[in-house]
């Protein structure tokens, strides 16, 4: 997805979010989620680490997110928007 895709009329949604996340240039991003994932599956369920470990998770990849050259033009909003839906 090219750069003048995020400057479009419409919002960007789940799709536009894993348009960009198809681009080569988001693969440290794609690392980032998986190890997440993957992280899970070695731990015993515990609903208030969990809770509090993916609430990190996401406070972490917005950020990184709102920095990556992908999304750099992308308002607070645009990525909430594509991270929450």
């Amino acid at each position: 997805m090219d750069s003048s895709s995020s400057s479009s009329s419409t919002e960007p949604n789940f799709h536009d979010f894993l348009a960009r996340l198809r681009n080569p240039a988001s693969a440290d991003l794609v690392r980032s989620i998986k190890s997440f994932i993957v992280s899970f599956t070695f731990h015993t369920t515990n609903t208030e680490n969990d809770s509090r470990k993916l609430q990190d998770f996401l406070m972490t990849m917005k950020a990184n997110i709102r920095e990556h050259p992908l999304w750099i033009n992308c308002t607070d909003e645009e990525i909430d928007s594509a991270l929450l839906r």
